[in-house]
């Protein structure tokens, strides 16, 4: 008992010594500064309440047995007849700008230095989808002198009608013209024949109509074409044509001529080396018939060209052969391959083209008299064909910007039966030239710049070099090396036109005959200028007036031995339209 006493006893004692020691504890703890320097929310307090399962006052039975519902049915279609009219809807419009206004004629007239007079004369229908028609007629003549020389009067006539007529896939055309130019042969000075007495007393009693030459020329050709939108389309055209010509002298010349055309787009290249795919076929016939001093000659051409033509990617070529037949005392038949390619470098930039070609046509008396209205017809004038055996080209081609497009080229051609101009010595006065004939090899290195900005501006630049290997002549009589044209147009307000056309060229020879009868070369004028203006003002929209200034250098320059061209000239006048 005293046990329990002793063990209870102490046991109370340690309970009061921790309630001592607890509170001891507590007193230094509360005594004690509480120091936070954050304290972080990580979020607010958020009372919840998990979810109660209640158990359901309404018993459920949950069924087991599922029963499947099959229906069976059919459809029988029946057509209702419906009408629907369609109402036409009308095509929309773009409205551009306003068309300028168009005039029926246009009559031009004026007189220069030399006794010039000039006059000039259109008349066309205006705007319509079914025809059109027109006239010209011009003349310009000149009674002046030259100095040292006499009788140098010239005259140009010129009139000319033509029609077309608009079909839905056809057009037709039809022209008719009438020329007649008149020069005289001055090239001689009475100062060269003191020692040639026949030469003298002919010089002295000449009139103006002794040494006169006129040509009369008469074209004619009424053609068609086909004008189908639709590239599958057979695409054809043929026309008919014909010319005659006749001088003072008696020559007379006629030329008869068909040309006709046909074009198909071909099948797809089952391939694929090609996009597209194009056959063409080239037909001409050209008969001559001519009299040059009572030497009549019938000769002509058959010429019969088909050409396959194709396109890939940036790449555009054509193949063909050119079968021509000659018909002359003889008969000859020659084949002429023809190709071309074109590969685009730099789109519209930078354009690399190339072609082989060949072909024949004729030195005919019409052609010859264009060139050099001096020809002798009044002597049996040779009038050969011309062969081009082979005439390879290549060059490059584009456009600097939207303003400026360039062509650059090199040829190289091989011809036979090349036609020189050279004086004709038979005449009394020398004055009067005939053709001599060589095969030749021609190099032709060729350079073009064009810019135009709007109806503002238009310059082209251009220039050749020619490098001639002759077989037989010495020289390539009358023929220059280098030619150089700048041909520009400025418009002012559409008030006052500026034209400028020069021309330079080098020096040209032309055959002589030394005192043993040798050829010897004939210098010409060295290197030189053309410069022509013209300054036109529109005083109204109908009325303009004009003025011509031509050689402006004031050159006396030979473009055929012994004929000099008029010094500095000027040309005014006025043209109306109505």
């Amino acid at each position: 008992m005293s046990k329990m006493n002793s063990f209870k006893s102490q046991k109370h004692i340690l309970k009061a010594i921790i309630f001592l020691l607890l509170i001891t504890s507590a007193s230094k703890l509360f005594s004690q500064d509480l120091d936070f320097d954050e304290i972080k929310v990580v979020a607010p307090y958020m009372p919840t309440i998990s979810e109660a399962f209640k158990i359901l006052e309404n018993p459920s039975i949950e069924d087991t047995l599922s029963v499947e519902t099959e229906f069976k049915y059919s459809i029988t279609p029946v057509k209702i007849d419906t009408q629907f009219e369609l109402e036409p809807i009308s095509p929309a419009r773009m409205r551009g700008e306003p068309l300028p206004k168009l005039y029926k004629g246009l009559a031009k007239a004026g007189l220069g230095t030399h006794n010039t007079p000039y006059a000039e004369f259109f008349y066309n229908t205006l705007r319509s989808n079914e025809y059109a028609y027109g006239l010209r007629a011009k003349h310009i003549s000149s009674s002046g002198k030259i100095e040292g020389y006499e009788f140098s009067q010239y005259s140009d006539n010129l009139i000319n009608a033509y029609g077309k007529r608009f079909y839905n896939d056809l057009t037709l055309n039809a022209n008719a013209e009438y020329k007649r130019d008149m020069v005289h042969y001055y090239g001689f000075q009475k100062d060269d024949f003191s020692d040639d007495n026949q030469a003298l007393d002919f010089i002295n009693s000449l009139q103006g109509d002794d040494i006169k030459q006129h040509f009369n020329i008469i074209n004619a050709n009424i053609n068609y074409n086909t004008t189908h939108l639709d590239s599958t389309k057979l695409h054809h055209s043929a026309g008919f044509y014909y010319r005659a010509l006749f001088d003072r002298y008696e020559a007379t010349e006629y030329k008869y001529s068909f040309k006709g055309h046909l074009g198909n787009m071909l099948p797809e290249d089952p391939l694929g080396f090609s996009e597209t795919q194009y056959f063409d076929l080239f037909v001409s016939a050209d008969l001559y018939n001519y009299d040059v001093f009572d030497n009549a000659v019938t000769n002509g051409l058959l010429s019969l060209e088909p050409r396959l033509s194709s396109k890939y990617r940036d790449f555009k070529f054509y193949i063909g052969l050119d079968v021509v037949t000659q018909f002359d005392k003889n008969t000859y038949l020659k084949f002429y391959p023809q190709a071309h390619v074109e590969a685009s470098l730099v789109e519209d930039v930078l354009i690399a083209y190339g072609s082989f070609s060949g072909g024949m046509d004729k030195h005919d008396l019409y052609s010859t008299s264009r060139i050099n209205p001096f020809i002798n017809t009044g002597t049996d004038l040779p009038l050969k064909f011309r062969n081009r055996t082979s005439d390879l080209i290549g060059g490059f081609k584009g456009s600097i910007s939207s303003y400026v497009a360039y062509n650059f080229s090199v040829s190289n051609a091989e011809i036979e039966n090349y036609a020189f101009f050279v004086n004709d010595t038979t005449t009394l006065l020398n004055n009067k030239f005939t053709l001599v004939y060589d095969d030749i090899r021609r190099l032709n290195f060729k350079g073009e710049i064009f810019t135009q900005i709007g109806e503002r501006f238009r310059l082209r630049l251009a220039a050749d070099y020619y490098e001639f290997s002759l077989f037989d002549e010495i020289e390539a009589w009358h023929e220059p090396t280098v030619v150089v044209s700048v041909n520009g147009r400025y418009n002012i307000q559409d008030k006052i036109i500026l034209s400028l056309d020069a021309y330079a060229r080098n020096t040209t020879y032309a055959r002589g005959f030394d005192d043993s009868g040798e050829v010897e070369r004939i210098e010409l004028e060295g290197f030189h200028v053309d410069t022509n203006i013209r300054i036109e003002y529109r005083y109204t929209r109908m009325l303009a007036l004009f003025l011509n200034f031509n050689n402006v250098q004031n050159q006396s320059l030979e473009r055929w031995l012994n004929y000099p061209t008029q010094r500095f000239n000027f040309l005014g006048g006025v043209s109306y339209s109505f």
